[in-house]
Order: structure tokens, then C-alpha cells, then sequence
């Protein structure tokens, strides 16, 4: 279903539109018998832009295209839709309707009903009940939940349109405290704002609790009471196992909704259950095929299980959609660093979209690739750049400074490479006093303490500090992320100069998947293992066939 045309003179009503759509795709994506493109994928064909149906179906992998206008005058709304066969350009299904705003509060039922008919879909009674259940009998209510959704549909990370969503799912709730779908849309924008770390606070997460636990007292068989509990559960107690089973029954309800498709996905992979983590991410880019995301996380997946002509085939897919794309250059640069081919990134780095951060590290590709060929005074300008221009922007820095203090201290400019530890020492000192204890920005704040003090030989806190950030994340329970922070322990090590401790930790990550999972070429390439690097045992480790 493409973006329906905003017609109403006033453009401000624009975000109406937006929500009328989003919930016909919700409607329909409860459909089984029926494959719907979400939304990330179709609002690419926003009107404005010449559209080839044709064209436009081949890429989304569909037959049929919905596509229509709204006009929104006060109280008064026309919603003009038609369903097309993409290859004929015949139209299937046409109709006009005219409502005012509380009568358009059933629309999207009839709409789904009625496309779902004409394209010969079967509704069980289930579905038929879930589609044409009514939201709320409140249009101001209504008006403010749709409001909502087009801020939901913005970036999560930008926090403004984050509280944005927030505000105005608590108006449509106060304004309508029965609206179910409300609350579970407000808990799980709560639940990603805790776990993004835009708002940690137990203050958000009890509210996520709240608000999840009212739609559960309102509606507790509605599949997305079961999305919103799944969130807070994987998002707000990292109850992977408890998440995994509550969305599992919300996709019973919502067999074609990305977001749950991804979400099991995403759980499946902090269980170790690769296969159906890789099944589940290919399912949410046959649904979203041009959501770059989608296709990111699965290349990331692959290399987490070291697969990498997968992830190169799968990361080349998303750039052939947006060959800018920052994330996806750094995650193809990120997959040559792991099979040891520098010369393979060097095109990359003329691409003005390699620049500024790969993917999860936050690290700038052109510096790293310097460090990785032993060019440290080009190292050491791009990376103090890359310092300044994060700290301008208010962003965290730490992972830059100490790719910067490794180039001083490798290029011999003791003086440098220790002010700089010193500085990220400080900065991470003071931001263990904001963090919630326990949190995983708690335990990645330790770990990146511990490397500072590593990097300025203090080898007692050191340990210390990575020891507690192990405890708080530990393998066992997050098999995708606990790795890295074991992997933390063994660089730590390393500018320890202590192989005796170091090349056991190694030795064990080298058999496991994980997030950017270490290879021998990486401990071939990178200048922190330089210390223990003639060790036989290190050696031994680096010469392995495999990548």
C-alpha cells in the first residue's frame, strides 16, 4: 500500500494521512492470507514523485498496489482509494469516501475488509473480529493516537520526535483511558526510550510497566497487548526468554507485522538461536525490502556467525537501494577488516557516505583503516578530528579516544596517548554517576573505564572495572553481546602486555558467534594486540586458515 496524497488544505493535517495509512497496513498485516509491504519500504514512493506501478511492484516483490488520497477540512474527511493490478494497470477496486472524523474511525476496518475481498483473501472469524474491532468512540482521542503514530513513524533516535510520540499517546489515553491500542503504543515507545538510552531513567520504565499493564487489564487477548508486554520484557528487564514467548503470541494475532517478525528475531539471536534469528531477519527483508536496516541487521547477523561472502551479498543489497548509506559502507568495511582485506576498503573510502561512524562501534572507517596499515600520524589527525567533531556535537567519544590514544602510544608519543586516556577516564568516571546501576549503559561504562586504565598501565582497576561490566552482562545470558565485553577483558589484557591471560579469552572467542565477532585476520590487523603478538600462542592463533 503506497502513502496515500495528503490533499487538505491545511498541511499540518499532513501527519492524518500518515496515521490513516499506518493503521490500513496494521489492518491489513492482520490478515494472513495477505503479504503487505510495511511501511518503511513504502513511504520511499511518497506522492510528489512520478510513480511507475510497474516498476514499483517488481521492487517491493508484489502484484497488487493500494494507493489513494486524504482530505481533511475540520471536522469533515474524504478518503479516496483504489487497489491496482501493478501488471494490467487495471484497476481491481475503487471507492470514495466521505466521513466526518468520528465515522473515520471504523474506516480502516472497512478498508482492509473490503481490499482484503477484492484480492479474494479469506478472513477467519478471528481475523475478521481483530479487523473490525473498533479503536476507540473518541475522535479527539483518536485524532491525538494518529498524531502519535506519524511521530513513531520518525527516527527512534531523535529524541524530540521520540517525546513527541510519548505526549501524544498520553493525550488520546487521558483524553480516552479505555483506548487499548494507545497504551500499548505509548509503553512501547516508552520501553525503546529506555533501551536506546535516550531516557533510562526507572522513572520511564515504570511507566513503560504502567502503560503495558493497563492495555493487559483492558484487553489482555489482543495480540498487541502481547507486543507492548514483549517490549518491556526484552527492552526494560532483558528477559529474553519471557520477551521471546509474549511476541511469539502476539505474531499468532499479527502473522504479518515486521515489527514482531524482527523483534523474535532480535531475541533469538541474544538466545543463540542463529538459524531462527537469520529466518526471521530474511522474513523481515522480504516484508521491508527497502528498509536499510533490515537489511543491516542481517548482515550483521552473518557476520556474527562469521559468514561473510552472506553478509557482503546481503550489505551490497542494501547499498544497491542507497549506495550512501553510512551504516551499511561501515558494516562492508567492518566485514573486510574480519577477512583481513584492507585493499577491499580503500574504494570505500572515497564514498562521502563511509564517514562519520560504522554501525554499533561508532568508529570512524578512514581511521581505523590507518591504524589497521600502521599509518599513525594519518591515524592520529583523523581521529582527533573525529574526537572534536563528537564532542561539538555533545555526543560520547570514548571509543574514538582510545582508537586515538592506541595510534599515540603505537607512534611513541607516550605524553599524548596518556592525556587522552586520561581525559576518556574522566569524562567515563563522571558518566558512572548518571548511569542506572546494573543497566546495560552501566556495564558498557565499566567496560570502557577499564580500558582507559588500561591504556595508562593501571592494571589493577583496570581488571577491575571490566570484571564488573562481565558480571552485569555475562555470556551465558546474552550470547550475542556478552562476548564483546569478554573481548574488552582480553584487549585490556593485551595492553597489559599479559598473553597468559589475554590468549585463553581469545582462544575461547574465536570458536563462538557474536556481535562483531573477533577472527584471526582482526588479530592479525589490529596494532592493540601488538604486545603480545610474539607470543607463540598468539601466533598460533593468528596463522589459523579461516579468516
Amino acid at each position: 500500500m503506497l502513502p496515500l496524497e495528503n490533499l487538505s488544505d491545511e498541511k499540518e493535517n499532513a501527519y492524518f494521512a500518515d496515521g490513516i495509512q499506518d493503521e490500513l497496513l496494521s489492518n491489513l498485516a492482520k490478515i494472513k492470507d495477505l503479504k503487505v509491504i510495511s511501511r518503511t519500504s513504502v513511504m520511499q514512493y511518497k506522492t510528489g514523485i512520478t510513480r511507475n506501478l510497474k516498476e514499483i511492484a517488481q521492487q517491493l516483490g508484489v502484484s497488487n498496489v493500494v494507493e489513494g488520497s486524504v482530505r481533511r477540512s475540520g471536522n469533515h474527511i474524504r478518503v479516496s482509494v483504489q487497489l491496482i493490478d501493478a501488471q494490467t494497470d487495471r484497476h481491481l477496486w475503487v471507492q470514495n469516501y466521505d466521513r466526518t472524523l468520528a465515522d473515520s474511525i471504523t474506516l480502516q476496518d472497512e478498508l482492509a475488509t473490503e481490499i482484503a475481498g477484492a484480492l479474494g483473501a479469506t478472513l477467519s472469524p478471528q481475523e475478521k473480529a481483530r479487523v473490525e474491532a473498533k479503536p476507540t468512540n473518541n475522535p479527539a482521542a483518536y485524532d491525538a493516537y494518529l498524531r502519535g503514530r506519524a511521530f513513531a513513524a520518525g527516527s527512534q533516535f531523535d529524541k524530540s520526535t521520540v517525546e513527541n510520540a510519548i505526549q501524544s499517546y498520553q493525550e488520546a489515553v487521558k483524553l480516552d483511558p479505555s483506548f487499548v491500542l494507545a497504551w500499548v503504543d505509548l509503553s512501547c515507545v516508552q520501553s525503546g526510550s529506555f533501551w536506546l538510552g535516550e531516557d533510562p531513567s526507572p522513572e520511564r520504565l515504570a511507566a513503560a510497566k504502567d502503560s503495558a499493564d493497563r492495555a493487559l487489564a483492558l484487553d489482555p487477548n489482543l495480540p498487541e497487548t502481547h507486543l507492548a508486554l514483549g517490549y518491556y520484557l526484552y527492552y526494560g528487564q532483558r528477559d529474553f526468554t519471557g520477551g521471546l514467548a509474549e511476541f511469539q503470541q502476539a505474531k499468532k494475532g499479527l502473522p504479518n507485522n515486521v515489527d514482531i517478525i524482527e523483534a523474535i528475531a532480535f531475541i533469538n539471536r541474544r538466545l543463540g538461536h542463529w538459524d531462527e534469528a537469520i529466518a526471521g531477519l530474511r522474513r523481515a527483508v522480504e516484508l521491508d525490502p527497502r528498509d536499510i536496516n533490515a537489511y543491516n541487521n542481517l548482515a550483521l547477523t552473518y557476520s556474527a556467525l562469521r559468514r561473510f561472502p552472506e553478509a557482503l551479498a546481503t550489505v551490497d543489497r542494501a547499498l544497491a537501494w542507497e549506495p550512501a548509506n553510512t551504516d551499511a559502507l561501515g558494516l562492508k568495511a567492518s566485514v573486510f577488516w574480519a577477512t583481513g582485506d584492507l585493499q577491499a576498503v580503500e574504494p570505500l573510502l572515497a564514498n562521502p557516505g563511509i564517514e562519520p561512524l560504522t554501525p554499533g562501534l561508532g568508529l570512524p572507517v578512514r581511521g581505523v583503516q590507518a591504524l589497521f596499515q600502521r599509518r599513525y600520524v594519518a591515524a592520529i589527525e583523523i581521529l582527533s578530528s573525529a574526537v572534536a567533531a563528537k564532542t561539538k556535537r555533545g555526543e560520547p567519544s570514548e571509543n574514538v579516544k582510545f582508537l586515538l590514544g592506541l595510534g599515540q602510544q603505537r607512534a611513541g608519543d607516550v605524553a599524548a596517548a596518556r592525556a587522552t586516556y586520561e581525559d576518556a577516564a574522566q569524562n567515563l568516571q563522571r558518566d558512572l554517576e548518571k548511569v542506572v546501576p546494573g543497566s546495560y549503559q552501566a556495564a558498557a561504562t565499566h567496560a570502557f573505564l577499564g580500558h582507559a586504565y588500561a591504556g595508562l598501565g593501571e592494571a589493577a582497576p583496570a581488571i577491575a572495572e571490566v570484571q564488573k561490566a562481565i558480571a552485569m552482562r555475562p555470556t551465558s545470558k546474552d550470547p550475542f553481546e556478552g562476548p564483546e565485553i569478554e573481548e574488552y577483558m582480553a584487549r585490556i589484557y593485551a595492553l597489559l602486555g599479559d598473553a597468559d591471560h589475554a590468549i585463553p579469552i581469545l582462544n575461547r572467542l574465536l570458536q563462538i558467534p557474536y556481535g562483531f565477532a573477533i577472527t584471526p585476520a582482526l588479530l592479525r590487523l589490529d596494532p592493540v594486540w601488538d604486545q603480545i603478538r610474539n607470543d607463540p600462542r598468539f601466533q598460533e592463533l593468528v596463522a589459523e586458515k579461516k579468516p
